[in-house]
């Protein structure tokens, strides 16, 4: 039988100064990701970096705000022990002293979510659990939380539509390979992590669109804006956007992108 992966993880980072991009990002890649990635039940994880230009193309608010880097995890069912153990990994290499990440990074925003419904697009032939695996370019982001007090089919109504026709459609946009919906799921984070990893608590519902790409993700971005195709459509379910954007998949020692940013 396949595991099935209904479980992620999302993470905004800020660095508070362009001069903490290459130790940050070389603990990450080299570190911190590859012990991730050897636990059992994650199934794949992944860094990208809104870059200078593709902040000038992003709206960002609330806890995105100066975002440069989102790391997103999958998790294979069942989640839960994965997740315990994807935990204590973040501790036990604090006590050993492998968390310079601390003193470098501020964590704003992080949210466990479970997956409404995902497309492929007709050209990519592989299987859902597959296409995570595939190589890409970057990704489109778009989050936004769902008004408070939503009666229980106006909720049914938003993921109806998110699974027939936001996510249908987006997979139709030239340089789309694959696009995902998800919900965010509070419970499932670990009840210390808040306040050790320095995120934020929000008690409000957030819908996550993702969409995979394998073609330039600002140019996809505007591609997709100019199709008309429904982009998290805003409707009575939205309570607000917290950020849209694109950004790019990291290619390690290439860590360039904010060098020409002041460092005061």
């Amino acid at each position: 039988m396949r595991r099935r992966r209904e479980r992620e993880f999302l993470l905004v980072v800020r660095q508070p100064t362009p001069a903490t991009t290459e130790p940050s990002n070389e603990w990450h890649q080299l570190d911190h990701r590859p012990e991730n990635l050897a636990l059992p039940g994650v199934a794949t994880g992944e860094r990208f970096v809104l870059t200078p230009a593709g902040r000038e193309q992003a709206t960002a608010t609330g806890p995105f705000e100066d975002l440069h880097y989102a790391n997103l995890y999958w998790f294979d069912d069942p989640a839960d022990p994965a997740i315990d153990t994807w935990a204590e990994l973040a501790e036990s290499t604090f006590r050993e002293g492998r968390r310079p990440d601390i003193g470098l990074l501020e964590r704003p925003f992080m949210s466990f979510l479970r997956r409404i419904g995902g497309a492929i697009a007709p050209h990519v032939r592989l299987t859902p659990r597959a296409v995570c695996f595939r190589p890409v370019s970057g990704m489109l982001l778009d989050v936004r939380v769902l008004a408070p007090g939503l009666a229980r089919e106006q909720l049914h109504e938003c993921y109806r539509t998110q699974l027939e026709d936001v996510v249908p459609a987006l997979v139709d946009v030239p340089g789309v390979t694959s696009a995902w919906s998800l919900v965010s799921v509070p419970d499932l984070v670990p009840p210390v992590w808040p306040s050790r990893e320095g995120a934020a608590e929000d008690e409000a519902a957030i819908l996550v669109t993702l969409v995979a790409v394998e073609d330039n993700p600002s140019t996809v971005l505007s591609r997709l804006r100019d199709s008309g195709a429904p982009w998290s459509e805003t409707g009575t379910e939205s309570g607000g956007a917290l950020f849209r954007g694109a950004l790019e998949a990291i290619t390690p020692w290439q860590w360039d992108w904010f060098d020409g940013e002041a460092t005061a």
